[in-house]
């Protein structure tokens, strides 16, 4: 079941209803990557590789933080998932930000493992994006 992401009473979080219109990954973003890397599959997928790396040990991270020390985790994945387009990561991560001192822990916890599901819907979409760009051989 989703986490609902609106805070509301006592810590717990209410959905956006816009936050599922938001695509997974901005393609636009990943193609000016990729123009800016000079066609290069290899270098962009390093660049996309570096930023799972960092979003995985930044959620890590924040399980070990107190809730109002998550705020500057929640912003720094904030703003390197906006860098490369992960556009619903970023969302979740912007508003947990903004909630993380009213957050409790269970819905931190459960708000930890929506982000981890969008990192997961990411993947899979920038996975299916690259193959259909050009097959490795």
């Amino acid at each position: 079941m989703e986490l609902e992401l609106r805070l509301g009473h006592g810590g717990r979080m209410k959905s956006h209803a816009d936050e599922s219109q938001k695509s997974v990954l901005d393609r636009h973003v990943f193609e000016e990557l990729l123009a800016t890397l000079g066609n290069d599959r290899g270098r962009v997928r390093n660049v996309y590789r570096k930023f799972v790396d960092s979003a995985v040990a930044r959620l890590a991270e924040v399980r070990n933080q107190s809730v109002t020390d998550s705020a500057a985790t929640f912003h720094a994945l904030k703003g390197s998932a906006s860098m490369v387009g992960a556009n619903r990561v970023a969302s979740v991560a912007a508003r947990l930000q903004d909630a993380a001192p009213r957050l409790d822990i269970e819905t931190k916890v459960s708000a930890i493992d929506e982000l981890e599901a969008e990192l997961a819907a990411f993947r899979q979409a920038l996975s299916a994006l690259m193959d259909s760009i050009t097959p490795d051989r």
